[in-house]
């Protein structure tokens, strides 16, 4: 019976509040925010050095920029195990953003330091009327931070690429059940390259980031016995692609598509150095498949100080019918956002944004056998509130 309840817990690792598609977080700043994050091709602050750090080599100077985002979701299941809510617990984010591009050295340099992954689960008030689909889950965590340094070298006047390596620091993974408490954290490494093209009629511009395993140590502890643990996740490859130009002197647009590999999350597979009553290895199919995500975003320019910033995005979910679980509430999703950006000066801006994303209702009839009590209703939304600050000296 313990070796049950522990499979439900493992089956909410790496767990999310609906975000993004999976697990991953892909606001990762204010402006782009406020366009739907369709900014691979415009890039024009610090936070380049993620979004796309060819695009960096066209930005003179030092450059700053820091803020977060303020994240409140609701997910909520109907159905024939009961009725529950995910347990209300809103998350700051917070990014930082560097650029240096100085004529005394032949390439531009950035740094991103962010969350693209993680964000948590919490059920701990729904087990006893969700008892079906979460088994004796309560609470599931993982909060990862990336170091991202970039380099940018101009080819010529349009056309950049950029390389840079990414350090996944892994601070906390935290899954308990009635019976079982397990916490652990780990690192890995991967690579980013890009590609920025820019003219006076348009830009295009291309970021790939690699695929990153992270192995994650821990330990896992049932009644007063423990033992140590070890599992892996590999966070997917990323590929976006974007084309922007100005319909008008005070308009811009701009299109993007984005790939996130996800079939890299095919199992979890948990070791154990002894058997204190779940034996001394769990291994959980996963099976996801590679999604797919949309995005226009538009801003304009109505006077010398001021921006107005509007966006929307279709995002695909990497979780199939047979494969669903309640640790990620999951499906396709639609993202709305305004957003509005004011010069203090030539060289500092505020930014502040609103987003709405809308998670298509999930009705899960596929689970069967022990997994039957998943099947039900599921219903997700997110409000996500932006701020940031720019300067550039």
């Amino acid at each position: 019976m313990r070796r049950v309840l522990f499979l439900f817990s493992v089956f909410m690792l790496f767990s999310t509040q609906v975000f993004a598609s999976g697990f991953a977080v892909k606001d990762q700043g204010t402006k782009a925010m406020g366009m739907a994050n369709a900014f691979v091709a415009v890039a024009d602050d610090a936070s380049a050095a993620w979004y796309n750090p060819a695009a960096l080599a066209f930005q003179p100077g030092t450059s700053i920029t820091a803020g977060g985002q303020y994240v409140i979701p609701s997910v909520d299941y109907t159905g024939g195990s009961g009725n529950g809510s995910m347990d209300k617990e809103n998350f700051l984010i917070p990014f930082a953003y560097l650029s240096y591009n100085s004529d005394a050295l032949p390439v531009a340099l950035g740094l991103a330091i962010n969350s693209p992954f993680g964000l948590s689960s919490d059920w701990t008030n729904s087990t006893t009327t969700f008892v079906g689909a979460l088994g004796a889950t309560t609470f599931s965590e993982i909060k990862a931070i990336n170091f991202n340094p970039v380099a940018a070298f101009k080819v010529n006047e349009n056309l950049s690429i950029a390389i840079g390596g990414s350090y996944y620091l892994v601070t906390d993974v935290a899954f308990d059940t009635s019976v079982a408490v397990q916490h652990g954290d780990g690192d890995g490494f991967g690579g980013t390259a890009a590609v920025f093209y820019t003219s006076d009629a348009f830009n295009v511009g291309v970021t790939y980031r690699s695929r990153v395993k992270v192995d994650v140590e821990g330990t896992t502890t049932v009644g007063a016995n423990s033992t140590a643990a070890t599992t892996s996740v590999t966070f997917p490859d990323m590929i976006s692609a974007g084309f922007a130009f100005h319909p008008a002197d005070n308009w811009l647009l701009s299109f993007q598509y984005d790939w996130v590999n996800w079939k890299t999350f095919d199992e979890l597979k948990f070791d154990y150095a002894a058997n204190i009553g779940l034996g001394t290895s769990i291994t959980i199919p996963e099976n996801w498949k590679a999604s797919n995500s949309f995005s226009v975003g538009a801003e304009w320019e109505y006077n010398s100080k001021m921006r107005a910033r509007f966006g929307y995005a279709y995002d695909q979910t990497p979780v199939s019918d047979v494969e669903f679980t309640p640790r990620i509430v999951d499906n396709d999703r639609h993202f709305f956002t305004i957003g509005y950006g004011y010069s203090i000066s030539d060289n500092t801006v505020i930014d502040v944004a609103y987003g709405y994303i809308r998670v298509n209702d999930r009705t899960q009839t596929a689970s069967v056998g022990a997994n039957a009590g998943r099947n039900g209703t599921y219903e997700a939304d997110l409000h996500i509130v932006s701020a940031s600050f720019s300067h550039r000296f």
